[in-house]
């Protein structure tokens, strides 16, 4: 039987397991990318989080402070320009006056933006502004608390602007002064008393942005009136991918006014309790991008892949080959009708099995052969020489070996230490063959013999077969249908 197998299968079977290897490694490759951006989220929804806190807490401070009637006065630059007044501290760090320097300073930068009056120390917007001119630094501190928060800025509903870093508020015109309390979010927070409300992404022109913030805003109250309000601008790129590893972005999305676009993944609704709003993040899946991202972090493991693909394959291809070889070799020891042994699988066998004390070797012939072909045609010879040919394989033993040499002529050997049980063995199948015959032919047919009996150290195959075959030609010459021994 040939059980090599063939090319495609060689090919294509490592290709089958090296596409499930493959398979492993792209899971293993996602569940990577999961697990970072589940850590972006988490530190996003923190970081959203303690922002609130922050807002909060200026919140309170900025209330509490109406509460103070006290005029703080505070030595800071001044100037009138463009029909707005501004000022800013002279010094850039604060310490008690009772400190050491070498405790650590708060590096601070604001700056107060509003009317004119606001620069007179006698109008009541100055006044105004005044009772809360000692959160400025506070102000400085908690916008250097996070390097995604751009600014801190506070808004009065009378006319001025206070703002951490000076930058914010820096460009500010009587224009933009105005229009901040045009603003969609101004109008929304001046509604939300009990929630932030959070606005955005969007670019805050009028205080000089250029990168999309996401603001946290809050009114301030006092007697139940509004005051001004409270903003936190987060700017949203340094927020997303911070120390991110993904090869994409994340991205932060007002869903009620922007669509998800199609190539978003892992979309997370935002929910933070005491937050007003209606924001999703998503990750940008690109997959050209991830593509060749998954090849230079999995290199290793796609190598390996190949390698053992590779390996697999040219496993295969060898011993194949050997079976291949194996396969033809045994095809070139075998009689293509029959399937036994030929003169040379014979000799082959031979010379690589254990003889017992003594040896048979068989020569047989079927009677009248060229008569069964005349009389039944060459078929029915065909079908009675492989009859002969399965009657032989049944009634011998695996250690045995029967051959054809051609013909109708057949040679058996046996092998053993009882002579008389081999002879036996011998005549049993002769009687076999013949008893049945009937089953190819209605008349039946015989065979007859020669049997050589020799001790295994006594000669060689050319010369038993050749005195097997002389008694073979006895039992021809004698009536046929007999062994001569």
């Amino acid at each position: 039987m040939n059980n090599n197998v063939s090319l495609k299968s060689i090919i294509l079977g490592p290709i089958v397991f090296a596409l499930i290897m493959v398979m492993l490694v792209v899971h293993s490759y996602m569940n990577i990318v999961n697990e970072e951006i589940d850590n972006q989220y988490e530190y996003i929804d923190a970081s959203l989080t303690r922002s609130a806190k922050v807002i909060t807490s200026l919140d309170y401070s900025f209330n509490s402070s109406f509460k103070n009637r006290d005029v703080q006065l505070v030595d800071l630059n001044r100037e009138v320009s463009g029909g707005l007044c501004r000022m800013w501290p002279f010094e850039s760090s604060i310490l008690a006056d009772n400190k050491s320097r070498d405790i650590p300073t708060v590096e601070i930068s604001y700056m107060l933006v509003g009317k004119e009056s606001l620069c007179d120390e006698s109008s009541a917007l100055f006044k105004r502004a005044a009772r809360k001119i000692a959160l400025a630094p506070i102000l400085s501190f908690l916008h250097n608390l996070d390097d995604f928060i751009y600014g801190i800025h506070y808004v009065d509903n009378f006319g001025y602007v206070m703002s951490s870093p000076d930058t914010v508020s820096k460009n500010i015109n009587k224009d933009t002064l105005a229009i901040v309390k045009s603003r969609p979010y101004w109008q929304k927070t001046a509604a939300n008393h009990n929630q932030v409300t959070v606005s955005g992404p969007a670019i805050l022109g009028e205080f000089s942005l250029s990168e999309p913030v996401l603001s946290m805003t809050l009114p301030v109250m006092y007697k139940d009136k509004f005051q001004g309000a409270i903003a936190l601008n987060i700017e949203v790129d340094k927020l997303l991918n911070k120390q991110s590893k993904l090869t994409n972005l994340i991205h932060l999305i007002d869903n009620k006014t922007t669509p998800v676009p199609d190539n978003a993944y892992r979309e997370k609704l935002l929910n933070i309790d005491g937050l007003d709003f209606h924001h999703l993040l998503y990750y940008e899946l690109n997959w050209h991008d991830e593509f060749k991202n998954f090849l230079e972090v999995k290199k290793f493991n796609l190598t390996v892949v190949f390698i053992v693909y590779l390996f697999s394959v040219v496993t295969l291809f060898y011993f194949n080959s050997r079976v291949e070889q194996a396969h033809f070799k045994d095809l070139a020891a075998r009689d293509p009708m029959t399937g036994l042994l030929n003169r040379r699988g014979l000799e082959t066998f031979l010379s690589k099995i254990k003889y017992g004390e003594y040896a048979v070797i068989a020569v047989l012939d079927i009677d009248d052969f060229k008569v069964i072909n005349d009389t039944y045609g060459h078929d029915v010879g065909d079908n009675v020489i492989c009859y002969v040919a399965d009657q032989l394989e049944t009634n011998t033993r695996d250690s045995d070996a029967v051959a054809r040499f051609g013909g109708e002529e057949f040679v058996v050997y046996l092998t053993g230490h009882n002579v008389e049980r081999m002879k036996q063995i011998m005549q049993r199948v002769k009687d076999a063959i013949v008893a049945d015959s009937s089953r190819v032919i209605d008349s039946g047919f015989t065979i007859s013999g020669g049997v050589e009996v020799v001790k295994k150290s006594s000669g060689d195959f050319e010369t038993w077969f050749k005195a097997a075959d002389e008694k073979l030609y006895q039992a021809k010459k004698t009536g046929k249908n007999k062994l001569v021994f």
